[in-house]
């Protein structure tokens, strides 16, 4: 643009050189002879002076033609124009290119909770290796609102609201609060996946519409409920880790220690109320599922079996005294050495540890049973995970399942577990049959990957945080306990209460 400048300015001072009204500049012409003039009548002439030649006109060379600005300045005009286009043109293929290359690439928004940055980043930077035209954001969520926060952000899909997630993570129990949100699953993906035929079967029962072929959501890990018991009293109380909840209400009785004025010292189990009992909406929720209760069904031969769940679980504080309102919460008991059997999902080692300085004696086994006529033991377990959904109006959902599809892989789930391993003592418990064998040789992991095909989840899900099903349904069951365990209310009179409660949400979420 200088080099344009200055060419423009030179043809601007010739032009003004040609019209100018000043006379012209000296051309060259040539001196005309000088003569002597012609001396007066009566005066004499003057001698000539004898070294002076008589001047003699002597012509000057003629100067070359003048160079005519006019003949060239169209082709001047011509090149400075080609220079200025050519710039232009220039400038518009840089950006061209620059916006062909940002159309062609796709970025995902991902919404994900409990997972650090640090773990899913080399995730990230290995599928963008093979795969350049697509770039992910990821965000770790704060737990508190997510849920409504994650709704509200979904609902502006398609306005010019940045970071709308693409793909976002969501409690398995939120489904009905997520379907038209919900993309569900291409059954190609599901077959490339292996979700009917390597995932566990708790997967089927919950990530599928009523009737339906495809999943609504993609697992990534599994967890539930397990029951962590202190060694040491075990031993001092010389008693079995318990196989059904009779055994465990036999040893609770045989740990507990108390003051000389009654209160507990050293409590046998966490159970029996809700408000200092760590997960007590999952223990219920186990209770229901082993007993073949569906709460949602209006029938009436149900209610009685509702009411021997929380019959039986209020008993333990009402009958037994094995726990009481005073006590610290449940988790902090255990790990401070005085709570025998604690109920809990596989990252509460975390916490223990970390409460514990390491320093607790304790292991985890499964969850009691219930006894059957038969003399056999029930095999239902609890289940409590998190699951991947795709953005329904997202406008990259083939992108979205392409890099599902690695994260469910064999080699995705090996790099999130391996890499959250590092950060923490273990990762998340592989989604997949054939993955078990890896990890099933962790003690502190074996009981929850073992009985991993045989667990169910319902509404009763705790710490999820939603605002919402869990926490409306949580609601209810809690008054249900309280008005028994605390109140003295009959088992009747609070599950007709109960069960209008239910309904009320199975209308509000079509349940």
């Amino acid at each position: 643009m200088e080099f344009i400048k200055k060419i423009g300015y030179h043809i601007c001072v010739t032009m003004e050189e040609i019209l100018s009204p000043l006379p012209p500049r000296n051309t060259g012409a040539p001196i005309e002879s000088v003569q002597a003039p012609t001396p007066e009548p009566g005066i004499a002439a003057a001698a000539p002076t004898p070294s002076a030649a008589p001047m003699v006109s002597t012509p000057i060379a003629a100067t070359k033609k003048p160079f005519d600005i006019k003949k060239i300045l169209p082709w001047l005009l011509i090149v400075v124009v080609a220079i200025i286009l050519i710039s232009i043109f220039s400038r518009i293929r840089k950006t061209g290119v620059k916006k062909l290359i940002k159309s062609a690439t796709v970025e995902l928004n991902y919404w994900g909770i409990w997972e650090e940055s640090s773990v899913m980043e080399g995730l990230i930077a290995d599928y963008e290796k093979k795969n350049p035209n697509v770039k992910i954001n990821y965000k770790k969520n704060l737990q508190t609102d997510y849920r409504t926060r994650l709704k509200n952000r979904l609902a502006k899909t398609g306005t010019a609201q940045e970071d709308v997630p693409d793909i976002y993570r969501i409690h398995a129990s939120w489904i009905p609060m997520f379907r038209e949100e919900l993309e569900p699953v291409p059954l190609l993906t599901s077959n490339t996946m292996g979700l009917e035929t390597d995932f566990f079967d708790v997967y089927k029962r919950d990530l599928k519409a009523k009737g339906g072929l495809n999943f609504l959501a993609v697992p990534l890990m599994y967890d539930g409920l397990s029951l962590y018991y202190n060694k040491d009293l075990l031993n001092q109380a010389g008693v079995n880790v318990p196989k059904t909840w009779n055994e465990l209400r036999a040893a609770a009785e045989k740990i507990i220690k108390r003051d000389s004025n009654g209160k507990i010292e050293i409590a046998g189990v966490a159970a029996g109320l809700i408000d200092n009992v760590d997960h007590w909406s999952d223990i219920v929720g186990l209770m229901l599922q082993q007993s073949s209760i569906d709460p949602i069904k209006a029938v009436s031969s149900d209610d009685k079996k509702i009411g021997d769940v929380l019959t039986y679980y209020t008993l333990l504080k009402t009958k037994y005294n094995l726990w009481d309102a005073t006590l610290p919460n449940s988790t902090q008991m255990f790990a401070s050495g005085k709570l025998g059997f604690y109920f809990g999902p596989s990252w509460r080692v975390f916490n223990i540890d970390e409460m514990s300085g390491g320093k607790l004696n304790y292991e985890i086994t499964t969850v009691p049973q219930l006894e059957l006529s038969t003399g056999e033991l029930t095999n239902i377990h609890w289940a409590s995970y998190w699951v991947e959904g795709v953005n329904s109006k997202s406008a990259n959902k083939k992108e979205a399942w392409k890099f599902l599809e690695y994260l469910a892989s064999k080699e995705g789930l090996e790099k999130n577990f391996t890499t959250a391993s590092q950060l923490r003592k273990f990762g998340q418990i592989y989604p997949r049959k054939s993955m078990s064998a890896a990890i099933i040789t962790n003690t502190k992991l074996t009981p929850f990957v073992s009985v991993a095909n045989n667990a169910y989840n319902w509404y009763l899900s705790s710490r999820t945080f939603d605002n919402g099903l869990n926490d409306e349904m949580m609601k209810y069951f809690g008054d249900a306990i309280n008005g028994m365990a605390l109140n003295g209310m009959g088992t009747d009179e609070v599950v007709v209460t109960l069960k209008s409660g239910i309904s009320q949400l199975a209308t509000k979420y079509k349940l």
